[in-house]
């Protein structure tokens, strides 16, 4: 991985300059400048205060991800999902872009430990999702402000009871990794096919991962399959392999075909997908994701280890071992709405703490 690659990566002319390959990182995603002013650095270009300051912060900013990784998991025995898992296949001085920690628990119990850990440094945020059914799956997102607010993305971390969540159509929610970390990293990044476009980091990634000692391919094939994958999977191999070399990944793609097609024909044999759920017990029965509308922090619920639902008229409440939140099935939510839901959540008293 070189500035060479980078320019390729991000479909910059390298006689355009490095300014323009800047330009280029921030506008494909707000974490691959980053990279390019690592990689800059690393080859011993010229940089400003501002620009060598920026860099300082990032790799500040990850070692802080490093120092909440060791600390968690030296208390808790959760999984990390790409992030850390990825840097350490970047070569030594280049600074692979993380924008976020992603984390997994083996059940509620062990996921309210890691957000009680988290949770002492005082986070501006913690919301809470839940989906799936008949096994229902938390999702906490804990944000705090960035060393430069004005100029740095927040700090999060989310934790999950749930590896893959999938399309909430056709690709169930999936609890758990394979446990090869590679081919974990693989899969969770051909995942976020369905929550946005690849984009170069990606590739970039794709290519680090392609320079590592992968299991058989056959392992991953089943894993992509196993994982209903494949499509995904082909369409991020086949994306980066336009931009940058895919070293033991090359002809992974094609080997695929037969699991797309197969992974594809399943999708299309399902029933129609159901209409918008706009009530939270639907929801609730399908496995729908639902979102968690803060109402308040609470203290005093060290023996809780799971939520709970607690349901009233049309609304429903979610209880936490750290907070009560309104189940919202969609994006708006009316005065009276939360209004009710305090009213509801003060009539509860001390059986809500």
């Amino acid at each position: 991985m070189d500035l060479a690659m980078l320019y390729d990566a991000l479909g910059v002319c390298p006689e355009q300059g490095p300014g323009r390959l800047y330009f280029a990182a921030r506008k494909a995603h707000y974490t691959l400048p980053y990279l390019v002013l690592s990689a800059l650095d690393r080859e011993g270009f010229p940089m400003s205060e501002a620009a060598r300051e920026e860099l300082a912060r990032a790799w500040r900013r990850a070692r802080h991800y490093e120092d909440v990784l060791a600390r968690v998991t030296g208390q808790v025995p959760v999984r990390v999902i790409k992030g850390p898992l990825l840097a350490r296949t970047y070569p030594e001085g280049l600074l692979r872009p993380t924008g976020d920690l992603d984390l997994v628990a083996d059940g509620e119990a062990d996921l309210w430990r890691t957000v009680r850990l988290l949770a002492e440094d005082t986070p501006q945020y913690v919301g809470v999702s839940v989906l799936g059914a008949p096994v229902r799956h938390v999702v906490v997102t804990l944000t705090w402000q960035p060393e430069d607010p004005l100029l740095d993305p927040e700090l999060r971390v989310e934790v999950a009871t749930a590896a893959l969540v999938g399309d909430d159509t056709t690709v169930p929610v999936r609890r758990a990794m394979p446990a090869d970390p590679l081919t974990a990293c693989l899969l969770a990044l051909a995942e976020e096919r369905f929550q946005r476009p690849f984009h170069p980091r990606d590739a970039v990634d794709i290519h680090m991962l392609g320079k590592a000692e992968l299991p058989s391919p056959d392992g991953v094939l089943f894993a992509a399959a196993a994982y209903h994958l494949a499509p995904e999977l082909r369409e991020l191999l086949d994306y980066a392999a336009q931009r940058v070399p895919l070293g033991h990944l090359d002809g992974l793609g094609p080997a695929l075909e037969p699991g797309e097609r197969k992974e594809l024909a399943r999708r299309a044999a399902l029933p129609a997908p159901r209409g918008p759920v706009t009530g939270v017990r639907a929801a609730l029965a399908t496995g729908a994701p639902l979102y968690g509308m803060p109402l308040r922090r609470v203290d005093g619920r060290a023996h809780w280890d799971r939520s709970c639902v607690h349901h009233y008229g049309d609304g429903a409440l979610l209880l936490t071992p750290v907070g009560d939140y309104l189940l919202v099935a969609g994006e708006a939510v009316t005065q009276e709405q939360y209004d009710t839901a305090l009213r509801e959540l003060d009539a509860l008293g001390e059986e809500a703490s």
